[in-house]
């Protein structure tokens, strides 16, 4: 981030900083940006003979009929359930069978998937217990220009992994640094990918001793396409816990301000999280709009934290809640007070009006109720909220979380009624 300080610039010297202002700009997002669509976006999943029958349901859970895409194994089992359209499956070459199934993956993902696709404009490799929202991921790529050296994901969550990883030596004698993380995605553009495949497999090599295949592919980025940096996408999540009560609700709930892209470790989610999946109906309906949030205060009900798609938190109105705090509160395994959560139960149609389309989703819970739970909260069983669908809020300069526009209750069936960020339908109780 560059700084600038209060002093007033004027005459040729402010001319000089606005030129070269722009030029940077230029450089930053490239000059050709397209919109990126389906069929400039091409997957590539590493796997292995012991997991990828289980894990493909996880990757039929989002994949859609336009996409393409490459599933890397090191060897094809027998009783391989039907894959879905458009993605392949590959056993790795000999010259690949006996090497560490990270070095195998690094090459997989790199070279094989550019061999089986090489026009495309993104190569998004991935694990395959990976959950993606493609629509999100072609509309965040169509601000940069693919024939760039871009190298774009996302860091672990856990400093430690982040450290740990960071401090191997490259071959040049330089830290790797901050790298992409795999069960995030990494994103690779075509024109990074035409200076890696030349020395990929030779530069693999020089990294052999570490530890995964996403640390070699950083390494690879450093040291044969000097000065490009990983470009963070923060809606791209590596999921990493190291303590049994990691809150993944409480992670999930503090999702920032950008289209949610990623989620990795589903395996290791779903067991104590079953609500997950609630997220793939609601962003069929509203794939922009996943995960992100809302706070309403109401001098009557309280207030309310609202995670699209996932979850409504009743808060105690002792609590003072900011959804930044919810990170901080994950990694330490506690919570502040909350009066009731209510998970996801079911998006509603998209209706349309007379400005937008705009989506209503139900959110429900028959938890039993303690007797310190005040009125308001203790006789609601479920909350509708509604809020404008579709992109036009990643089309702003600036984005921000959608504001309460309209909270109320509705006695005759003990609901709470939330509209986000504009009028309520006619049609709206």
């Amino acid at each position: 981030m560059i700084g600038f300080s209060s002093r007033i610039v004027t005459g040729p010297i402010w001319l000089l900083i606005c030129v070269v202002a722009v030029a940077r700009g230029t450089r930053l997002l490239g000059t050709k940006a397209a919109t990126t669509t389906a069929s400039s976006v091409v997957f590539g999943f590493c796997s292995s003979e012991h997991t990828v029958k289980e894990r493909v349901s996880y990757v039929q859970s989002w994949w859609q009929a336009q996409h393409n895409g490459l599933l890397l194994v090191d060897h094809i089992p027998d009783g391989l359930p039907a894959l879905p359209t458009g993605l392949q499956v590959e056993a790795a070459d000999n010259k690949w069978k006996f090497v560490s199934s990270a070095e195998r993956c690094a090459w997989s993902q790199v070279a094989d998937t550019h061999k089986a696709f090489p026009q495309a404009d993104w190569y998004v490799l991935g694990d395959d217990d990976t959950f993606f929202i493609p629509q999100a991921l072609e509309l965040a790529l169509s601000k940069y220009d693919a024939s760039k050296p871009w190298y774009i994901g996302a860091p672990s969550e856990s400093g430690k992994q982040n450290y740990d990883l960071g401090i191997w030596l490259l071959s040049n004698g330089d830290q790797i640094g901050e790298f992409a993380f795999g069960g995030a995605g990494i994103i690779i553009s075509q024109g990074l990918m035409q200076t890696l495949i030349p020395k990929f497999e030779e530069c693999l090599h020089n990294h052999d001793g570490m530890i995964g295949g996403d640390q070699r592919i950083g390494a690879c980025v450093k040291v044969l396409s000097p000065g490009t940096e990983l470009t963070r996408f923060m809606g791209m999540h590596q999921v990493d816990s190291f303590h049994h009560n990691f809150d993944f609700l409480a992670l999930f709930e503090a999702h920032p301000v950008q289209p949610l892209i990623s989620l990795h470790h589903l395996g290791d989610i779903l067991p104590g999280f079953g609500n997950l999946f609630g997220l793939r109906p609601y962003a069929e309906r509203n794939p922009f709009g996943v995960l992100q949030q809302s706070v309403c205060y109401s001098k009557d009900i309280g207030t309310l934290s609202i995670a699209a798609g996932l979850s409504v938190r009743w808060w105690d109105n002792s609590t003072d809640i900011k959804l930044e705090d919810l990170t901080d509160y994950a990694r330490r395994g506690t919570l502040p007070p909350v009066t009731r959560s209510f998970p996801y139960a079911k998006s509603l149609n998209p209706s349309s009006n007379l400005r937008s389309s705009r989506i209503s989703t139900w959110y429900a819970t028959d938890d039993p109720v303690s007797s310190d739970v005040p009125k308001a909260a203790s006789t609601c069983s479920k909350i509708q909220v509604e809020e404008a669908a579709g992109p036009g809020r990643w089309m702003a300069i600036k984005w921000d979380r959608l504001r309460c526009s309209h909270v109320s209750r509705n006695l005759a069936d003990d609901s709470l009624y939330i509209v986000l960020g504009g009028p309520r339908l006619p049609s709206a109780a």
